[in-house]
């Protein structure tokens, strides 16, 4: 069951931080929130259930990606979970978002939440990343805690349905990065774009970098 205190609280905490974004889109937000919460008593999605936490821990990062500038015109959640970024992106936006997780039940939940918040601009597929962009294409591919971006390319690299790769970091990306730089896939990316910001009354320092596919012939 949904908290009516907790959804209030988050009310007043993004009234200031969504202030241009509609009444409607605020309460879409609160309404995933409610959402969210509800399922994970079911099935483990986040550990950032209070609101103060779900601002910090999740708004925060989908209002960074957004105003990022970084996307491109269609996007793909990658391993989306619980929904964050996509679905919850998808609450402020109307671009074209896919949602894609490998386990049924996950998958389950963005459907339902997709149906429930009426967001006509998100599909939902159920499988590997891979294999959904064999039937369907994405300018971005969009990875929040998947893992680092070689493993991700070893997956999707394959697949000529994406244009560039969109990723939510911490403080350990550079060292990311390097490896990939010195790894099998280092002529295969190249970073397109940084977008750098700090989350909660901690100010933890985050990064979101975009990294664009190199064609082939070309040095990265």
């Amino acid at each position: 069951m949904s908290n009516p205190g907790a959804s209030q609280v988050l009310r007043g905490l993004i009234g200031a931080r969504l202030s241009e974004w509609s009444t409607g889109s605020q309460e879409r937000v609160v309404r995933f929130y409610d959402l969210l919460v509800e399922e994970n008593s079911v099935q483990n999605l986040t550990r950032l259930t209070s609101p103060e936490d779900f601002l910090n821990g999740h708004l925060e990062d989908v209002l960074a990606l957004l105003r990022s500038e970084l996307l491109g015109p269609s996007a793909m959640d990658l391993g989306s979970g619980g929904g964050v970024p996509g679905l919850l992106a998808a609450c402020l936006e109307e671009r074209p978002w896919i949602l894609v997780d490998s386990e049924k039940r996950k998958a389950e939940f963005l459907e339902k939440a997709r149906s429930q918040l009426d967001l006509p601009h998100v599909r939902v597929f159920h499988g590997r990343g891979e294999d959904v962009l064999l039937r369907t294409s994405a300018d971005s591919i969009v990875a929040r805690a998947v893992g680092p971006a070689e493993r991700i390319f070893a997956w999707i690299g394959k697949c000529s349905t994406w244009n560039n790769l969109v990723l939510l970091k911490g403080p350990g990306w550079a060292d990311e990065w390097g490896a990939f730089s010195r790894g099998r896939y280092r002529d295969k990316l190249k970073i397109g774009g940084e977008f750098e910001y700090a989350v909660g009354p901690e100010l933890k320092q985050r990064r979101i970098v975009r990294l664009n596919r190199v064609p082939r012939g070309t040095i990265a």
